[in-house]
């Protein structure tokens, strides 16, 4: 794996940039419009609405009005935008100033720019915000990349206040899963910087139980992970139809068998320091 911050960053600048010529119509965000978004099966949403939604009724299970809360490898910032548009104060946070940039735009478009900063940071060196300065700490598919650099888990833990909450939307690793998912990422060539060296797991929990008094695992689609194969289908009716074949037999297994969600490839995590 590459520990290599500069090569990281000119990756997710090159993914992020050409988001940057979208109009302030697409980039505008509000609750109505990204929860439409996780049911457009035209949206690079719909393949993960299920954990996203389900981190969505998490991260908003406590009003956001006047919390401090943290975009945590943010990419484009949407979660943070929505966050302020429910009246969050929020910091966006990400290696990429591409992303920032458009998130920054995003946040703009969307009338809460005022309630909006941008970092573009190396998660390792958060000093640009205090001890305990943020409520919630949100991070969707965002915290596996970061855990391989030295310092970045202390970095995170610090900036959560006592009694906050980090609440995490992630791949969840499990070694029937991470198999196919790296020989995937092997045959699909993708450089390192995509994410599939380290793939969040109870290794991860076993972590954050050292630092937060509680942490809650709630696992999603075992099934439902083969709607990777359908990825750039999902405007076909057959494909949301098998997607859907796919995820009534997971609601099937769990209910029979509880203990095999062990063996899903997603996770919410929700952590109380």
């Amino acid at each position: 794996m590459s520990l290599d911050v500069d090569a990281e960053r000119r990756f997710y600048d090159a993914v992020y940039a050409p988001r940057g010529n979208a109009s302030d119509a697409d980039l505008r965000l509000d609750r109505r419009i990204f929860l439409a978004e996780m049911d457009n099966p035209r949206s690079g949403f719909f393949e993960r609405r299920r954990l996203y939604r389900r981190a969505f009724e998490r991260l908003f299970a406590e009003p956001a009005a006047g919390l401090r809360a943290l975009d945590y490898g943010c990419g484009t910032g949407e979660w943070g935008v929505v966050l302020a548009t429910e009246g969050a104060r929020t910091a966006l946070l990400d290696l990429s100033p591409a992303a920032i940039e458009v998130g920054l735009r995003r946040a703009r478009a969307s009338g809460v720019a005022e309630r909006v900063t941008g970092h573009a940071r190396d998660a390792s060196d958060l000093s640009c915000f205090g001890d305990g300065e943020f409520d919630v700490v949100f991070a969707c598919a965002a915290i596996h990349h970061t855990l391989k650099y030295p310092r970045a888990f202390d970095e995170v833990v610090r900036v959560i206040r006592p009694g906050g909450r980090l609440v995490l939307a992630e791949g969840w690793g499990n070694p029937a899963l991470d198999g196919l998912r790296r020989l995937r990422w092997r045959l699909a060539n993708e450089p390192e910087e995509a994410g599939e060296g380290l793939i969040f797991g109870p290794w991860a929990v076993r972590l954050l139980q050292t630092r937060f008094r509680s942490v809650e695992v709630e696992p999603l689609n075992a099934f439902g992970m083969a709607k990777r194969l359908l990825r750039g289908r999902f405007h076909e009716p057959w494909a949301r139809l098998a997607l859907g074949t796919l995820e009534g037999a997971d609601r099937a297994l769990f209910r029979a068998l509880p203990p095999l969600r062990r063996f899903c490839g997603e996770a919410v995590v929700v952590a109380v320091k």
